[in-house]
């Protein structure tokens, strides 16, 4: 039996990297076969070169252009879904940390019409001219930006940082909030990128409430 593909989306500081522990510690205790991924594969031929370009490396990446530095995204996602697709032929579940759908962020950077004439290029090249491996589910934890950036500053140092706590997108509110109402934006135009409201007022949910909701959800899809 063919397994399912999950991945976990949100604006950086929502709790992905958090949920993906809690869902995997479920699916472990429930004896349900599955593996995790991240994205960027950091340590990956892509990968290190998306940290290269996220520590501002190659210019700030906030004004180079989108239909650029998507690439080493597309490419290692490309590489990566091959083995997604084969953990799910062998039965497991996959549940991943990001993947091509945090490409939002790239939209964000655009506004008015050049933003929608990137999000058509951008989903068609990725999804049916390269051939990325498509998820089942899109989980979209929504993270009021303010709070999220206070999340941000609670991340522990990465090795692509070197040192620094953020890198230069996670920095900018701006480019948060725009990434925020991108994702909102897709989960009103594709049936399979679900919200989770994580907030109350200006208040987080504790990760064990939305850990609950995210299994209300999966039940629902009738995925466990």
């Amino acid at each position: 039996m063919k397994g399912k593909f999950i991945v976990i989306e949100g604006t950086d500081g929502s709790g992905k990297a958090t949920q993906l522990k809690l869902l995997s510690e479920y699916f472990q205790k429930n004896e349900i076969p599955f593996k995790t991924d991240d994205y960027p594969r950091y340590d990956g031929c892509w990968g290190k070169l998306i940290g290269r370009y996220l520590m501002g490396e190659f210019g700030n990446p906030l004004e180079i252009s989108p239909y650029f530095s998507c690439l080493p995204y597309m490419l290692d996602e490309y590489t990566g879904g091959k083995e997604i697709k084969s953990w799910n032929e062998e039965g497991n579940f996959v549940l991943s940390n990001r993947y091509f759908t945090s490409n939002v962020h790239q939209v964000a950077k655009l506004k008015n019409s050049h933003k929608r004439k990137f999000r058509e290029w951008l989903w068609d090249a990725g999804w049916n001219k390269l051939g990325i491996y498509k998820p089942n589910l899109v989980i979209v934890l929504l993270v009021q930006p303010k709070i999220a950036m206070k999340m941000v500053k609670q991340k522990e140092i990465r090795k692509y940082t070197k040192g620094r706590k953020s890198d230069k997108v996670e920095r900018d509110y701006d480019h948060q909030k725009a990434s925020y109402n991108e994702y909102l934006y897709m989960c009103k135009h594709n049936k399979n990128w679900v919200e989770i409201n994580c907030c109350q007022k200006d208040k987080l949910f504790s990760a064990e409430e939305i850990h609950k909701k995210v299994l209300i959800l999966l039940k629902e899809k009738k995925f466990i």
